[in-house]
């Protein structure tokens, strides 16, 4: 199986198969509870972060694009973040107010020191239990090794906590995003997972 830095010619079947892998994701379905708003055609909902993951950062896929891995490398000290490209309508209000909740729990619970980190790593539904995530991790995780780097994810569900701890993460920390009185709901649970430098 071929694995492959993506390109812009990957962007529709990157975002079906993010689309169809995070049809029960906790996070993502919290995010757009509405099924109208999350299964819009090609995968729209993955589209602006899609188009800068794949002008900003680390994209790796399958040659079909039936998996793919969004890999952040480590910050550069000094060095800005890329300046967003805006894709689409305004966010709603509503899921503003859900992007505010999440954003500071997951930034605080980074680890300090550089890291490579794994933003998504999705698999189409129809090409799952193949070992095509271990393949996209492997592609980045050679490169950490071999520069002394550890790595870092967040997980949303305790069967993904074992998988990870099965290619070498281990919990670092976990938290339950705080409740709203605007949203009058309390959000998913989430764990942070290091695999440490060799």
């Amino acid at each position: 199986m071929l694995i492959r830095r993506a390109t812009e010619a990957d962007f529709r079947n990157m975002c079906i198969t993010a689309m169809r892998a995070f049809h029960d994701d906790p996070v993502m379905r919290w995010l757009y509870p509405d099924d109208d708003a999350y299964f819009q055609p090609d995968g729209a909902v993955f589209a602006g972060a899609m188009t800068n993951w794949i002008a900003h950062r680390q994209p790796w896929c399958t040659d079909d694009a039936a998996a793919i891995a969004i890999w952040f490398p480590p910050a550069v000290p000094g060095e800005p973040e890329p300046e967003a490209i805006k894709v689409g309508p305004p966010p709603s209000p509503e899921l503003l107010a859900r992007f505010e909740l999440i954003g500071p729990p997951m930034e605080a619970n980074k680890p300090a020191e550089p890291h490579w980190y794994l933003q998504l790593l999705a698999t189409h539904p129809d090409w799952q239990r193949q070992g095509l995530g271990a393949l996209l991790m492997d592609a980045v995780f050679e490169q950490a090794d071999r520069d002394g780097i550890p790595c870092y994810l967040e997980t949303e569900r305790p069967e993904l906590v074992s998988y990870y701890r099965h290619h070498g993460f281990e919990v670092r920390s976990e938290w339950d995003l705080d409740p709203d009185a605007t949203l009058g709901e309390v959000g998913p649970h989430m764990w942070g997972m290091l695999r440490p430098a060799p």
